[in-house]
């Protein structure tokens, strides 16, 4: 091979095998020295979560509770109050007028507005409400020993 003897080719491939493994061996030692520090930093952020879970505050309840009542109360206001007010809603209706006969179709959508009394609540209000009670009573039942 390009007039080398067996030897020096020996020694370059030696050295050339040498270097590739001293750089493994670095790029192993760097990997080790990173999980060791992923390590350490997940230790300080699980000292964090226990002591977060630790740490009991006695107005927790009544903040939760306040929420709750707010809650319901102005859900309450809106849905039972709301009619005395004397507020009138203009509610969309889309109405089909017209007749069909065998495959001819003499029907148009006209949209209509209703006048309802009061406020309309919209469909996720009493979703929201359920939500909350929900959040506050699976909150409060599930306690950490």
């Amino acid at each position: 091979m390009f007039g080398l003897p067996i030897e020096a080719i020996s020694m370059l491939g030696s050295t050339i095998l040498g270097a590739v493994m001293k750089l493994w061996g670095q790029a192993q030692a760097d990997k080790a020295d990173t999980h060791k520090m992923l390590m350490a930093y997940n230790a300080g952020i699980t000292e964090g979560v226990n002591d977060a879970r630790g740490y009991q505050n006695p107005n927790a309840a009544w903040v939760r509770r306040f929420i709750v009542i707010m809650c319901l109360a102005l859900g309450a206001a809106i849905v039972l109050l709301a009619p005395m007010t004397g507020e009138v809603t203009n509610v969309p209706v889309q109405v089909e007028e017209g007749f069909k006969f065998l495959f001819f179709d003499f029907t148009n959508t006209v949209t209509k507005y209703i006048q309802l009394e009061g406020y309309v609540t919209p469909e996720w209000l009493p979703v929201a409400i359920m939500n909350v009670i929900g959040f506050y009573f699976g909150s409060a039942s599930m306690t950490r020993k």
